[in-house]
């Protein structure tokens, strides 16, 4: 009988294979960054790295590189219209569960009514709402400390309901918007109704039809879903504490005397250096071998993570510059004037990977003469269409479809169809499956929806 050897054998091949050195992931990692973060990451690692010293931000270094622009005076007044409006963000810091509190306070409440109706607005989802059932609020009052009554739980909730903003407290979307109906009002009773019987008929355009199930005209229907569409279903959306996020450009371009400056914008960021006195103990032979070797890896470590912070601004001002140069139409004459511009272009112009551009524009944000955009709004894909159109950007052209239906008769609202013809006559030829598929993105509804009825 033959026998067999089943020892694994050792068998050598060539391979190739990339390893990411811990320099170079460092590099990657605060490429990505945008400037918002990017501070945020500096001062963490300076808190691992005493060879790190991060110092706090100074006036930015100016690249320059010209280009034709529009007037200075256009850059400062969209400046000032970005700042106008960063300023109404900054008003809106309290929360209004912390409104709700200061209005609780000023209510005429027994001690143990009053702690209900605190606990209460704790328990408020992000939309405003108790959604939580009543054994559920009962047993967590319980668990912190209250009588679990029912009687006082309606009564918290109907002491909350009566908070402003009007609707919260509310269970549910519904019976948020009926909250915020005023009982005396002459229409309140077919507001309820709509409210509690119709929704999902008038989602779906059926206007005709629950016109005449609650006996009134059309226009009669129309007049009350105007004022309900003035309500809030959601109105704690603003339950979450702190400001909106402020939107900080990553680069900033405008005019100057001699042409166009484009610069990554630094003034907001801190410096970032390699402790000296730390690379001198380093350095010293009368420290032990290990003290040494463990301070060497530190001084390494910060001056890989400069490094990659002067790579990431040089890298983002040749992509900036670039794209840049590219757009140049919409920066003179802005939306509408975007081209075609694909990342694997520039990356071949500038001898770098696509990954580096990708993540170079990947969360940035230009200043631009109209305002602050995505840096990757100048990377867009072409419309499609014929020639005429296939040298136009995809967001120019979602941009003129929007405001052909914006601009179409309510009461006989476009076809697919008819807005081919529609940009047809603007220049821009697109099949009716094309806008279809745009109008979709777009969040744009089918003609029927769209309808309104006299």
């Amino acid at each position: 009988m033959a026998r067999f050897d089943f020892r694994p054998a050792q068998v050598q091949r060539p391979e190739q294979r990339m390893v990411l050195q811990p320099r170079m992931l460092q590099s990657i990692e605060v490429l990505a960054l945008p400037v918002t973060e990017l501070a945020q990451y500096l001062a963490e690692k300076a808190l691992e790295n005493e060879a790190l010293v991060v110092e706090e931000p100074r006036e930015s270094v100016r690249e320059v590189d010209e280009i034709a622009w529009r007037p200075k005076s256009v850059a400062r007044e969209a400046t000032e219209r970005h700042d106008e409006v960063l300023q109404g963000l900054c008003d809106r810091e309290r929360s209004v569960a912390e409104r709700a509190l200061e209005q609780v306070a000023l209510m005429d409440l027994d001690p143990e009514l009053d702690r209900w109706v605190r606990f209460l607005v704790g328990c408020l989802d992000a939309n405003g709402w108790l959604s939580a059932s009543d054994a559920e609020i009962l047993a967590l009052a319980h668990a912190h400390g209250l009588e679990p009554s029912h009687d006082l739980l309606a009564r918290g909730i109907a002491a909350v309901q009566r908070l402003e903003p009007r609707g919260i407290g509310g269970r549910n979307a519904l019976e948020s918007l009926l909250l915020q109906l005023d009982p005396t009002d002459d229409d309140y009773a077919l507001l309820c109704r709509v409210i509690e019987e119709f929704l999902p008929d008038l989602s779906r355009n059926k206007h005709p039809a629950v016109a005449r199930a609650m006996s009134i005209d059309t226009t009669r229907l129309a007049h009350l879903l105007d004022r309900i569409a003035a309500l809030d279903p959601r109105p704690g959306r603003g339950l979450v504490s702190g400001s909106a996020e402020t939107i900080r450009p990553d680069v900033v371009v405008e005019r100057t005397e001699t042409g166009f400056d484009v610069r990554v914008e630094r003034s907001g960021l801190p410096t970032v250096s390699v402790d000296a006195e730390v690379a001198e103990q380093a350095r010293d032979r009368s420290q032990p071998a290990e003290v040494r070797g463990w301070l060497r890896g530190k001084v390494e470590e910060a001056r890989w993570l400069v490094d990659a912070v002067e790579g990431r601004r040089a890298t983002l001002l040749r992509v900036a510059i670039a794209a840049c140069q590219h757009q140049r139409s919409f920066l003179e004459h802005g939306a509408g004037h975007l081209v075609p511009l694909a990342l694997t272009r520039v990356a071949e112009e500038l001898g770098l990977s696509l990954s580096t551009v990708s993540r170079t524009v990947a969360d940035k944000h230009v200043q631009t003469p109209f305002g602050i955009v995505p840096l990757r709004t100048f990377f867009q894909g072409s419309s499609g269409g014929d020639e005429r159109t296939a040298g136009t950007a995809v967001d120019d052209v979602r941009a003129t479809i929007r405001r052909v239906f914006e601009n179409e008769d309510p009461h006989a609202p476009l076809s697919d169809d008819e807005a081919v013809e529609k940009l047809r006559e603007k220049g821009i030829v697109l099949s009716r499956r094309s806008i279809a598929k745009h109008r979709a993105e777009l969040s744009i509804p089918s003609s029927y929806l769209r309808r309104k009825h006299a």
